[in-house]
């Protein structure tokens, strides 16, 4: 009798790695999970170990492997979700790191991102995408017109790097040196260096492809002076992306290794498992960060405004044949150009989504509970509870008391901030992303409970910021908004979510819904489902058989929430909405009309000459 076969998907996110085990009906076996650990310093940098995230990965796989007694011959396909952006170096021979993985929280690139934002050749580019749009009206020039470097695009965090290291760059020039994030170093290191590929999803959110033409962006790369010789190859996300030849799950004396059949970015495959394959349909992660991913179909939309069309997924499907239908050649067999076309094969199941994210939202919960406001999550949840009571909402109406954050160009700017006036009385008011208005001090029971309020009302303030973009300029607004992720635990928080943004939220069924997604990834790679539509019809059928069974109710009501807009509380959010976007513009104007420069330089005895500055920025974001 032949041994069950299984599924493996793993997710290595920002904070942990998971690895879990899935049967056919992606009913989960069993998990694995292991904490990540970063390299933080005060210059903003954010890096990882490459040999330490692949022995973390390794751990995991492994731990899975032993949990739940299956043989390594017993995983059919692996599908790979990975935090998006977060880049290595290494050598194309020795596959030794040339650097440490630079991670998309890095914010050293700060300054080199603002010179180029203003630099005459990326204005120039605009320029042009404005005038091709004028003529032509094509999204992809209109893409162009809006495009903006920040620092979580992977491509001027490499640019810093080369600049940096000139001997690297003449490396990378001579072809000697390979590139890639965590998907595609986890992939070489799996089949011993045989595989050098990427995926669409995680291409296209990198900074240099381009999502309309699904090739890398020879512009761009001219632009930035980045060595096509060191990209690798765009495939489909379920696709067979080779043989695995090292780690947990080689395979001894056996004719069948196991394929890597998904790579996909973690935002992506949590998109995926919550079944947003139509356009319209949105799924929201709230986790160290949060990030919106709105589903535009099989076409890509352009915004003006700071959202981008990226890839969600795309399937190398060619035939009617579930089984026969994926091209299982060898990597190395096809014919590619770095501009050219990614693949030889049709991608099928192409499905585009507009994504907004905001980089900190477990951060600054975090925050929260560095500075003594709470203790657990429990804790924090029975104080929104109990504000309520107390309608803090009123008092913070009245006071004008906001969590005000800062926009992405200026949070650079802000953090430095933050760093330099560690001894001031306002320091007390700022956090990682954004400064307290209208709250005196932390001290009172009262002031701390309306601290917490504003900071997490600010979660659902960014997220309305988001939808609204995507209404005005897309004409799409979800009826529904499918969360996932720690922080969307808290009811309180999925409730002012549905009061602010005016549509109704509903709490994600699965845990580690990335991992999920990988998974349904990994299965449409390898043919156990002809399309990824048949396998989430599958996946939430069933969910939605188990919470109508009276015997699984209870479970099921824990899993997942809905939360309907309250409709005494739409005045009420729209005035408070209102007053939060004057203060952020407020606090916006004043860091880009102050000069920061002297703080950088300011030894700790005169650091008492940037108080007047901060005290005239406080006073101008004060919002009744």
């Amino acid at each position: 009798m032949e041994a069950q076969q299984f599924i493996l998907g793993v997710d290595f996110g920002s904070t942990h790695a998971c690895a879990r085990l899935y049967s056919y009906s992606l009913e989960t076996i069993g998990s694995s999970s292991h904490r990540i650990d970063r390299l933080e310093d005060s210059d903003g940098s954010c890096e990882l170990d490459p040999e330490g995230v692949w022995i973390t990965f390794c751990r995991t796989i492994g731990d899975v492997l032993s949990a739940t007694h299956v043989k390594a011959e017993q995983v059919k396909c692996v599908g790979i979700s990975v935090q998006r952006n977060s880049l290595l170096l290494w050598d194309r021979e020795t596959s030794k790191p040339r650097s440490n993985v630079i991670t998309w929280q890095d914010l050293r690139a700060s300054d080199l991102t603002k010179k180029w934002n203003n630099s005459l050749i990326l204005r120039s580019m605009k320029a042009g995408g404005h005038v091709l749009y004028w003529m032509t009206r094509m999204p992809r020039f209109k893409a162009l017109a809006s495009y903006r470097f920040k620092t979580t695009l992977a491509c001027i965090r490499l640019k810093l790097l080369l600049d940096e290291r000139p001997m690297l760059l003449a490396d990378c020039r001579r072809g000697s040196v390979c590139y890639g994030c965590l998907e595609t170093w986890f992939l070489w290191k799996l089949t011993g260096g045989e595989s050098f590929c990427t995926d669409v999803s995680c291409a296209s959110v990198s900074g240099f492809y381009d999502p309309f033409a699904r090739r890398w962006s020879g512009p761009i790369l001219a632009s930035l002076g980045i060595p096509h010789e060191i990209l690798p190859e765009v495939r489909p996300s379920s696709h067979f992306f080779g043989y695995i030849r090292h780690g947990p799950l080689k395979l001894s004396n056996s004719t069948n290794p196991i394929p890597v059949t998904a790579l996909i970015g973690d935002a992506q495959a949590a998109t995926l498992a919550e079944n947003c394959l139509s356009p319209g349909q949105a799924k929201l992660t709230l986790g160290t960060g949060s990030f919106l991913n709105l589903s535009t179909g099989n076409s890509a939309r352009a915004l003006m405004n700071g959202l981008y069309p990226v890839i969600g997924w795309a399937s190398n499907y060619v035939s009617g044949d579930p089984l026969s239908g994926y091209d299982l050649r060898p990597i190395d067999t096809y014919g590619s150009s770095v501009y050219g076309p990614s693949s030889t094969s049709r991608p099928s199941d192409l499905t585009y989504l507009l994504e907004g994210s905001h980089p900190n939202t477990g951060t600054i919960i975090e925050w929260l509970r560095n500075e003594r406001l709470f203790n657990t999550y429990t804790e924090l949840e029975e104080m929104l509870r109990q504000g309520d009571e107390m309608e803090l909402d009123e008092i913070a109406l009245k006071n004008g008391s906001f969590y005000v954050t800062v926009p992405p160009n200026l949070l650079r700017t802000h953090q430095l901030l933050f760093s330099q006036n560690a001894n001031t009385r306002q320091h007390n008011l700022m956090g990682p992303d954004g400064i307290l208005v209208g709250i005196t001090d932390k001290t009172t029971q009262l002031e701390r409970m309306l601290t917490v309020r504003i900071v997490m009302e600010s979660i659902a303030f960014t997220v309305r910021q988001m939808l609204d973009q995507c209404r005005r300029e897309a004409g799409l607004s979800p009826t529904e908004l499918r969360l996932n992720g720690n922080v969307a635990r808290s009811d309180w928080l999925m409730q002012r979510l549905a009061d602010v943004t005016g549509i109704p939220t509903e709490r994600s069924a699965f845990d580690e819904s990335s991992c999920l997604g990988s998974a349904i990834a990994a299965g449409v790679g390898s043919g156990i489902w002809p399309n990824y539509s048949a396998a989430t019809r599958m996946l939430h059928g069933h969910q939605e058989r188990l919470s109508m069974s009276p015997l699984s109710s209870e479970t099921s009501s824990k899993l997942s929430r809905r939360f309907q807009p309250a409709a005494c509380m739409e005045h009420k959010m729209r005035m408070r909405l209102r007053a939060w976007y004057r203060a952020r513009a407020a606090y916006a104007r004043k860091l880009s009309l102050t000069k920061f420069t002297h703080l950088k330089q300011a030894s700790p005895n005169r650091a008492h000459e940037s108080r007047p500055c901060l005290d005239a920025i406080f006073k101008g974001v004060v919002v009744r």
